[in-house]
């Protein structure tokens, strides 16, 4: 039915038929554009994937009916000739306005869009659980999968799709799809072997291959590529971009959200997804309030870089933002990475995270930021973040940090740690080899702290925020205070470790367990039994707390 639309490529108009019909090299010419009215159709729909709605018919056929319309330029002269190309021309133009022109007209419409789903609130002081930060970057998971890949059986045929960081079984993890290099590789390879993960949260895990045979994906060709497989079933709907999830069962699924558009093609709302299981190509439709528990990313990227720049940008139109600025903020662009990043609450529930500047270049604070909730579109703006570092100034801080190393900063993340806005940043080598972690107060860039393992790097930042953050009555929390502690050692445990010693012990009469490195402090490898020690830490509620600042034994 679909291609009927073809026909609007003939000549359409009765009076060129009445003259030409028996002319043979018109009609050779008329079956040219039905082949290539044909031809287009064929190439948007199977291979564009556009919808089949009326709005699409529109968007895409003004400019090609046009173009065909003006091909009867050769037939002017005939009695009304003329109005065809003329229309013709009428459609290309009436295309430029509603590409270039309409969107602009309606900037008003996209921020109050935004606006009705904005909750506006101060900081976020919600607890954040750093067994749940992430601190491997996104370029190091890469790079440990890609030496899986080099162990499959015909690993030529294979490439990593696109890496995300996700929810599985209350752990997080970099998750990478493979996918088929080529049209050739994926006539030979059949199916593809499985998907790799790797811990976001320990630096130290090793990536893992999880073998599932998959046919239907977005590398494949004909209708076993996933996007063109649920197009072939659902024909009327907008499909957004696909991303990758396994269920807590390490059973994978493609998702594919949906939605509608407003104002002519120009807002794009999300309605629900279809969860594709590519190894059957079992199609489900799931609409946004009734998702499964284990699906994360439900709202694109794209859709929510798109919502973050028409809040901050529109805020007064569209000629406000292009000369006085008032009141309008930019939310922070990465180079080769998306504008938002995947942050976690402590329900574990995935949030697209930006944060805001000033609409000057090379501005280095911030003056807000926003977390998008990617399962249910919740949109809450934050306007605490004034006068904080934005995201490129904590790389710029990391980098000149390890400028001996010439280590890469990766992508940072905003987190309220200890109730400080700080920033997480994961460094690499020139190979994208994991080496470090830095936490960077935002208020304060003199407060930081480095450290290859999780424990040595929370431990360092809460002494740096107890004793270098000044007079700030906001912090340090009473989660992170610097205390003295003297008394007898009752027992003692020594253990090898890539930092030296660590002497883990404990004191009569304090049920705390203390840790001593001997890289810190030599002479903590004499601890005995029975022994009188003096030192200082940083109270926490947790039970092992990390000596800092003195250590001593006493006679």
């Amino acid at each position: 039915m679909y291609y009927l639309i073809s026909l609007f490529a003939l000549t359409l108009n009765p009076f060129i038929w009445k003259n030409y019909y028996k002319v043979k090299a018109f009609l050779y010419f008329q079956g040219l554009r039905l082949i290539a009215g044909i031809v287009i159709t064929f190439v948007l729909t199977y291979f564009g994937l556009i919808d089949h709605t009326w709005e699409a018919f529109i968007s895409y056929g003004l400019y090609i009916i046009g173009i065909f319309f003006i091909l009867d330029i050769p037939f002017i002269k005939v009695k009304y000739g003329v109005l065809t190309p003329l229309l013709g021309f009428a459609f290309i133009i009436g295309g430029l306005y509603f590409t270039f022109i309409y969107p602009i007209t309606i900037t008003n419409d996209k921020y109050e869009f935004v606006k009705q789903k904005v909750t506006v609130a101060k900081k976020d002081v919600s607890a954040i659980d750093e067994k749940h930060i992430p601190v491997v970057p996104k370029k190091y998971a890469r790079y440990r999968s890609e030496k899986l890949i080099g162990e499959l059986k015909h690993s030529s045929y294979y490439d990593l799709g696109e890496s995300t960081i996700q929810k599985i079984d209350n752990h997080l993890y970099w998750v990478t799809p493979i996918e088929y290099t080529g049209f050739f590789k994926w006539l030979k390879g059949d199916k593809v072997p499985g998907y790799i993960k790797m811990s976001a949260e320990d630096e130290r895990a090793e990536a893992e291959l999880v073998k599932v045979e998959m046919a239907y994906v977005p590398s494949a060709f004909f209708n076993k590529d996933v996007k063109r497989h649920v197009r072939l079933i659902h024909k009327d709907m907008i499909l957004l971009d696909v991303s990758f999830e396994p269920d807590d069962n390490d059973h994978p699924y493609y998702v594919i959200p949906y939605g509608k558009y407003e104002k002519f093609r120009n807002i794009i709302d999300v309605k629900g997804i279809y969860l594709v299981d590519p190894v059957t190509g079992s199609t489900k439709d799931y609409p946004i309030d009734k998702l499964p528990d284990f699906i994360d990313h439900a709202i694109p990227t794209t859709v929510a870089e798109d919502w973050n720049e028409w809040y901050g940008k529109y805020v007064h139109g569209f000629w406000n933002s292009l000369f006085s600025q008032e009141d309008v903020m930019v939310p922070t662009e990465w180079e080769d990475v998306d504008e938002v990043n995947g942050v976690f609450n402590e329900d574990l529930q995935l949030h697209w995270f930006t944060d805001f500047t000033r609409p000057k270049s090379g501005s280095g604070s911030m003056v807000s930021y926003s977390i998008l909730n990617a399962r249910t579109g919740k949109f809450t703006f934050y306007t605490e973040g004034n006068g904080l570092l934005n995201g490129k100034s904590a790389m710029n801080v990391a980098e000149k940090t390890f400028r001996a190393n010439k280590y890469e900063a990766g992508t940072p993340i905003l987190y309220t740690i200890y109730g400080q806005f700080t920033w997480v940043v994961p460094l690499m080598d020139s190979n994208h080899v994991f080496r470090q972690m830095m936490l960077i107060n935002a208020k304060d860039e003199k407060v930081y702290s480095t450290g290859d393992t999780k424990r040595s790097l929370f431990d360092d930042y809460k002494y740096a925020i107890a004793t270098k953050l000044g007079k700030d009555e906001t912090t340090p929390t009473d989660k992170a205070l610097l205390k003295s502690q003297k008394g007898i050692v009752s027992h003692v445990y020594k253990a090898e470790t890539d930092r030296g010693t660590a002497v883990k012990f404990m004191i009569k009469g304090n049920d705390k367990i203390f840790v001593v490195q001997s890289t810190d402090f030599p002479y903590s490898i004499f601890i005995e039994k029975g022994m009188s020690v003096e030192f200082n830490y940083i109270d926490t509620e947790e039970t092992i707390a990390s000596v800092n600042g003195e250590f001593k034994i006493n006679e």
